[in-house]
């Protein structure tokens, strides 16, 4: 408590001084302001003072008030402490339902109970799953369709791989034909369209769209192709190595044997002849290198711009498959075989969209030379570290036909790697909650639509910013409308 300027005028005689300034004449006799002073050693202005101030209280705290329980006013100083705070506090936390009532504890001190924290993001949930129905996109989307589990129970994933945008993302009962169909009847009928669809060889992905009869155009997944082929070429070089390795050590035993060499210690001992190890060793180098080779080959012919700028050939693409496959299959090693064939069992859906950029890169490159749909197709590939403005650095003659094979590119789709990624992101907030609570995806969904992305070729922009839609609020205000949602407009 602050001292008094008077220190000998104490509470206990301010309160009787108060009380007694308090009774009005003919009550209070003439003069006994004057004894008041003289008493406590204080002037006469101070005792009115303080007489004032006891009236102001009493009328406030007899003011009539709003019915109910009254409202907790509490503010909150951001200085520098507090900042430091968080940075500290934040990274030890876990987002469980435990942990947010630490930290609410720990950085704001305030208390809240598990089950107010349990509500308050279920009724935020509802609201994320109202306003995540109402996006509307412009552009048709590039489908990668893929299923994250946990605890057994899946999670249909659908994701736009022009934006990143997540199109899609609730737990499932099951993964059959019919609750897949109805996904995509239900996406469709908020308003998306599909350009085509992507996704690996999971049966129920593929039979829904059969279940929905859908005329959607089907794009295997190449990024799983190549990710077990990265995962072959790993086990081949290990395998290389280690063949290196064993026909060094006999070498060197048979050259102890015959007493070329000496060494400390025991004599090496070998399991197999030098001949038969140098034989492994051979076919093990010249199994990886020659994978190695083939491997880049298939992946260059699955390319839609050749190295030299000019637009791939389907017949030649075509044609190297069908030998890369020959020659992986000569290599005579099982794991290369069952590759080689199961890339001859998707060859035609591999090359389906190389024949769809053929058919309507043909027409619109029709009538250019050869220097000029190489600089087109080059300034493409470059595009990142160019920024062209196309209004302004490319030749009038050339800006229309520009637009429409750079568009047309940019619908070239075979993979469904975005919904990997968001699947590696989803992960730990799965662990966490040990399941998929209702709340939790749709707030995820709602913030990952609405972040910018920090890094890459998608920095500065958040997905519903990629996919065109006008007038899209920040993670703040979003978040903001879930806890008052007073709405500001949703993006239409």
């Amino acid at each position: 408590m602050a001292e008094y300027r008077v220190p000998e005028f104490t509470t206990g005689q301010r309160t009787d001084a108060a009380l007694q300034m308090l009774v009005s004449f003919p009550e209070r006799e003439w003069g006994q302001v004057a004894k008041l002073a003289r008493l406590y050693g204080v002037s006469r202005t101070l005792l009115y003072e303080i007489r004032d101030r006891v009236q102001d209280a009493i009328v406030e705290a007899l003011r009539p008030r709003d019915a109910g329980r009254p409202v907790q006013a509490a503010t909150l100083t951001v200085d520098k402490a507090v900042v430091d705070r968080a940075i500290v506090t934040l990274p030890l936390l876990k987002g469980s339902v435990r942990d947010i009532r630490l930290g609410l504890d720990v950085l704001l001190g305030v208390s809240r109970s598990v089950g107010y924290i349990s509500q308050t993001l279920t009724a935020a949930g509802e609201q994320a799953t109202v306003y995540n129905l109402s996006v509307r996109v412009p552009l048709p989307i590039l489908g990668e369709a893929d299923e994250i589990f946990q605890g057994r129970k899946p999670c249909l994933t659908l994701v736009d791989g022009r934006s990143f945008l997540v199109v899609n993302l609730t737990p499932a009962v099951s993964r059959d034909a019919t609750t897949w169909g109805v996904t995509y009847l239900d996406v469709i009928a908020r308003g998306f369209c599909f350009q085509d669809l992507a996704c690996d060889g999971g049966t129920g992905l593929l039979a829904g769209v059969r279940e929905a009869e859908l005329a959607i155009p089907l794009r295997p997944d190449l990024f799983h192709l190549l990710h077990d082929a990265y995962r072959l070429t790993r086990r081949l070089e290990r395998a290389a190595y280690k063949a290196i390795e064993t026909a060094e050590r006999t070498r060197r035993a048979d050259l102890e044997a015959r007493g070329i060499i000496s060494r400390r210690g025991r004599r090496l001992k070998v399991e197999i002849p030098l001949p038969q190890a140098e034989a492994q060793e051979a076919q093990a180098v010249a199994n990886f290198d020659t994978w190695c080779w083939l491997l880049s080959e298939i992946r260059q012919a699955l390319e839609p711009v050749m190295p030299d700028d000019s637009l791939v050939s389907l017949a030649v693409s075509q044609a190297t498959l069908e030998t890369a496959i020959e020659l992986l299959k000569a290599l005579d090693h099982r794991e290369i075989t069952a590759f080689a064939d199961d890339l001859r069992e998707k060859m035609s859906q591999l090359l389906a969209p190389l024949v769809w950029l053929e058919q309507h890169l043909t027409p619109l490159l029709k009538g250019l030379d050869a220097d000029t749909q190489v600089f087109i197709l080059w300034a493409w590939r470059h595009r990142q570290e160019l920024n062209p403005n196309i209004a302004t650095d490319i030749p009038e003659a050339l800006r229309s036909v520009v637009c429409a094979v750079w568009d047309t590119l940019g619908l070239f789709h075979r993979s469904s790697s975005l919904a990997e990624s968001l699947h590696s992101w989803l992960r730990p907030y799965l662990q966490i909650h040990r399941g998929m609570p209702k709340w939790l995806l749709p707030l995820l969904q709602l913030f990952w639509n609405h972040h910018q992305f920090e890094r890459g070729k998608r920095a500065g922009n958040s997905p519903l910013e990629l996919a065109e839609v006008q007038d899209v609020p920040s993670v703040a205000e979003v978040f903001g409308q879930l806890v008052h949602p007073c709405a500001a407009a949703q993006p239409a």
